[in-house]
């Protein structure tokens, strides 16, 4: 059924949300060999996420696929983790954007206007060589694509005409992605705590174990609460000894910086004198940027470093080293650094402990 099969691929969409409810199942029919198939999908769907960042698209059985979104949600809402909780909506908005690229216009608009409601319209046009096949109001542009640091997204870098800011398909579909995130999220931000059906309960484990053998790898563990500035990454001392030489440092390189810092613990205060040699340096608009990265202001969102593929893409990656080679982000390499750095102090402090007891071993055997 093509209404199963759109569902399916958009969870999204009032008529899936409407097809699930129409179902009404219980845990107990789901925990049932019926559903097998059903809930290892939506177990794969979250370690899919845990692992890879992007959740897969299967559509040879549209209803397994419809299905099994919802259980993944209970699990993700279960395991009440803040972390997993924003790397399954992104993995979920990740696996929308790659289907909604493969859209044509029109279904573009459709979604556009009937899902999310954006005041939006076809009005082709080319733009320094590109089709520009539609126009999004400029309040709903500034709303999705605030979170952006790309300098194509910057309204300077935008046309806009009668209060609309032409797009490309794939740019229309790229914002969605922020809606489809944000909705997910929504989801599963609420805490969950009932008990399981023991089939359902075994797959909940192993989402556990998955989960936990891999958060120190992508991110999710926590920090020292002392900042260790011998344990930073070699991009993140590219960009901290340009800006204390006064360079000026692009815009990505600020974001990476300020971001990294802020979520090792730095205080706002230090944070700040970092940019007093910056040219353009102003104190006020300085400290708000860093509190809205930090979750201070604004959305109240506190935003993560980017990745190391974002770095590599954006000319930040700088002398790598060897840990660099067996990591994907910035506080991946902040932590691996600092466990070996403790490690190498436990052995040293054995040897010392060893070498002193030499002489009163000795001692006792004359």
């Amino acid at each position: 059924m093509l209404a199963e099969r759109e569902a399916a691929k958009y969870p999204f969409l009032r008529e899936g949300i409407n097809l699930l409810e129409g179902l009404d199942l219980q845990l107990e029919e789901l925990a049932g060999p019926a559903y097998s198939k059903v809930v290892d999908r939506a177990k794969e769907r979250v370690i899919e996420a845990i692992l890879n960042g992007e959740t897969s698209s299967r559509f040879v059985d549209p209803q397994t696929e419809l299905l099994s979104y919802p259980i993944a949600v209970m699990y993700v809402t279960l395991i009440s983790e803040q972390f997993l909780n924003r790397r399954f909506s992104l993995s979920e908005a990740v696996r929308a954007y790659s289907l909604l690229q493969k859209e044509d216009e029109d279904r573009i608009l459709d979604i556009a206007l009937n899902e999310f409601d954006w005041d939006i319209k076809e009005d082709p046009e080319t733009i320094d060589g590109e089709i520009m096949n539609l126009k999004l109001s400029f309040s709903d542009y500034l709303r999705l694509a605030a979170g952006f640091h790309e300098p194509k997204w910057k309204l300077v870098n935008r046309k806009m005409e009668n209060g609309y800011i032409a797009l490309t398909d794939k740019e229309s579909a790229r914002l969605m992605q922020v809606e489809v995130e944000k909705w997910v999220n929504e989801r599963v931000s609420t805490p969950s705590n009932f008990p399981l059906p023991l089939p359902l309960q075994t797959r909940l484990d192993e989402i556990k174990k998955v989960f936990e053998e891999n958060r120190s790898k992508l991110g999710g563990s926590a920090l020292p609460d002392e900042v260790i500035n011998e344990a930073f990454p070699p991009c993140i001392n590219y960009c901290l000894e340009g800006l204390m030489a006064g360079r000026r440092a692009s815009h990505m390189e600020r974001f990476a910086l300020t971001t990294f810092l802020v979520n090792i613990g730095m205080p706002i205060e230090q944070m700040v004198s970092f940019y007093t040699e910056v040219t353009d340096f102003d104190e006020s608009k300085t400290r708000y940027q860093i509190e809205h990265i930090a979750g201070l202001k604004g959305n109240r969102t506190k935003y993560t470093p980017p990745t190391c593929n974002t770095l590599r893409t954006h000319r930040v990656c700088r002398n790598p080293d060897r840990i660099c080679d067996r990591i994907n982000h910035p506080l991946s390499y902040y932590r691996r650094k600092i466990w070996g750095m403790q490690r190498r102090a436990e052995e040293e402090a054995t040897r010392q402990a060893e070498k002193e007891s030499e002489p009163s071993n000795t001692a006792k055997q004359k």
